[in-house]
């Protein structure tokens, strides 16, 4: 996808891995403890902020990302970190049979899902993870709570501001609502000695509702799906919730 390709440079600038991932771990090592994991595919990696943390736990981790600029800077950190970690450049509705592996855990984290436009492909990305899960596995899926966003019309998420090699970066997102696909706004603007520049870039999500991302995964094979408001396990409202967290299973098969 074009948009990652252009803003993997300064990607990890405006996300704080360090509160994210413990705000969000917690949840992802229950899920990991209780199907005994050791294995876990990191679907929409981005520059690998999940994974290599992941990896450096200890499991046997591969991220996967439709962009190549930001698997690029993926693999680049990864070594500058001396991590143990396999990164490839795949579309999410096509890498089960060219990972050829099964996993524990499937994660598809950071509101990935909603560059699914369409059901058929979701329904391929369900089907896709399926493959690449063992049966006794875990799938987990997020999505920002849409229903909230569109009926409050919530546009704007929080501006972030970074310094970074006496760079100063500010980063601005918007969503417009149009008739059907929402058109998500990402811009960035750097000031250097100065003088400021900024870019702006837009692209399409899908707003998803709980109902129809249960229905497809239903369709794609998934017996068990457990659904979340947030990383606390804290049942889903739509009316409330920032988060809507999708825990997939197998079940009996």
């Amino acid at each position: 996808m074009k948009f990652y390709d252009h803003i993997a440079a300064s990607y990890d600038y405006f996300i704080d891995w360090e509160s994210r991932i413990k705000r969000e771990d917690p949840f992802y090592q229950q899920l990991f403890q209780e199907c005994l994991a050791k294995s876990i595919l990191d679907l929409g990696c981005g520059t690998g902020g999940h994974a290599m943390h992941w990896a450096d736990m200890g499991y046997n981790v591969i991220g996967v990302d439709s962009s190549r600029e930001m698997i690029a800077f993926a693999r680049d950190l990864a070594e500058k970190k001396e991590i143990d970690i396999e990164f490839q450049c795949l579309q999410m509705t096509d890498f089960a049979s060219r990972l050829q592996t099964r996993f524990d855990a499937v994660i598809c984290v950071g509101n990935t899902v909603a560059h699914l436009l369409d059901a058929a492909n979701v329904l391929r990305l369900f089907h896709e993870s399926i493959q690449s899960m063992k049966e006794t596995g875990v799938a987990v899926y997020h999505l920002k709570n849409f229903q909230r966003i569109i009926e409050v019309k919530k546009r704007d998420f929080p501006v972030i501001s970074r310094v970074v090699d006496d760079k100063e970066y500010v980063f601005i997102r918007y969503y417009d609502f149009p008739e059907h696909d929402l058109e998500f706004n990402y811009i960035v603007a750097v000031k250097e000695n100065g003088q400021w520049h900024s870019r702006s870039y837009q692209l399409k999500h899908h707003p998803w509702m709980m109902e129809e991302v249960v229905a497809i995964a239903k369709e794609a094979g998934f017996t068990e799906v457990m659904i979340y408001g947030g990383y606390d396990f804290s049942e889903f409202d739509p009316e409330t919730s920032e988060d809507l967290l999708f825990v997939c299973e197998l079940g009996e098969v």
